[in-house]
């Protein structure tokens, strides 16, 4: 039976795209995760268009109704866990426990921000004027474009979407083209949450077609990205020129501090779940080490000791430590760095 081509989600309706792609499983590259279709400028438009027509009910929406709808997301995705994580360790390639346990996450973000709908905050202040009252609420902001990575393809999309939802925005969702079949699934739960039409959207495409396009709508008064630093910054000056808001997270570069006083075992755990964990693709991990004098001999040879025996294996296969990276382009980059840390004295 041939596989279904995952369709775009454009004002309660599924589309197909322009152009067609094809995402492997990276732990095995014969296994065709998903076909998929791919949006452009036109798409984007009409998807921006649906959420600002839709925005208005949503804003004027009962803060039960809100809840109502990001508690049944947040149930369905903790109810489908398993398998839900299944299929996000089988595209993105990290292990089935992290992936069920991000998926758990996903969830959670979900009905965290149901409960949030119910209390949105406002404050009621006495006047230096006789007989005058201030009274300070929150309003949405409008229309939410929303561009997430691969790493975290359930959860990052969580803990956009439901905030933006919860406090009655509309949203355009442009996830990465690595994780289509992930932003898929959450797509279709959230398709079937009563929202009304045209409230959230998917448009998959890549970041030229479909990105830039979100982020330089007038109609689109918000942008939300997580990814590389030189795109992060290419949104903020687009988004600044036409003064819409902008949320960024960009990256890191993070050392872990060992002092000679730290329980060395538990030094070296943290360790190695900083650094591996995910195969270390993530903007948290720990990329630098600092070990004082007293501690660093016994340090490095307990490090050295635990990392050998990690299992690096299928990302789906029962005890893998450590799945594939996400990407072809992912792994080049990956042995481009070992080349330079060789150049620079690193031991193999």
């Amino acid at each position: 039976m041939p596989m279904a081509t995952l369709k775009q989600y454009i004002n309660g309706r599924w589309e197909t795209g322009v152009t067609l792609g094809t995402r492997e499983n990276p732990s095995d590259l014969a296994d065709l995760v998903a076909e998929f279709a791919r949006g452009d400028a036109a798409q984007t438009e009409s998807a921006v268009r649906a959420a600002a027509d839709a925005q208005a009910e949503w804003a004027h929406s009962t803060p039960q109704r809100r809840f109502d709808v990001l508690d049944a997301i947040g149930s369905e995705i903790l109810a489908r866990k398993e398998e839900l994580g299944r299929l996000l360790s089988r595209e993105e390639g990290k292990t089935q426990p992290e992936g069920i346990g991000e998926t758990g996450r996903a969830g959670q973000i979900f009905k965290y921000f149901a409960a949030e709908a119910l209390r949105i905050p406002g404050e009621k202040l006495a006047s230096v004027r006789p007989g005058v009252d201030i009274e300070i609420t929150r309003e949405p902001v409008g229309v939410v474009g929303l561009i997430t990575p691969w790493n975290f393809p359930l959860a990052i999309p969580a803990w956009k979407i439901a905030p933006a939802l919860a406090y009655g925005n509309s949203v355009v969702f442009k996830p990465a083209e690595l994780v289509p079949a992930c932003a898929s699934a959450l797509a279709e739960i959230i398709s079937r949450s009563g929202l009304p039409a045209g409230v959230f959207n998917l448009v998959m495409g890549g970041g030229r077609a479909v990105g830039q396009a979100l982020v330089d709508h007038p109609l689109v008064d918000a942008v939300s990205f997580t990814g590389s630093v030189p795109v992060g910054q290419g949104i903020l000056k687009a988004a600044a020129g036409r003064q819409a808001k902008v949320q960024l997270e960009m990256g890191g570069k993070n050392p872990l501090v060992v002092l000679d006083d730290a329980d060395l075992e538990r030094a070296v755990d943290c360790t190695v779940q900083g650094a591996y964990f995910s195969t270390g693709q993530r903007c948290t991990a720990s990329s630098r080490i600092i070990v004082t004098a007293g501690i660093y001999g016994r340090f490095v040879a307990l490090l050295r000791e635990r990392v050998q025996a990690l299992v690096v294996d299928h990302a789906l296969k029962r005890g893998t430590e450590i799945g594939p990276v996400v990407s072809a382009e992912q792994l080049e980059q990956d042995l481009a760095y070992i080349q330079i840390g060789r150049a620079e004295g690193a031991e193999w």
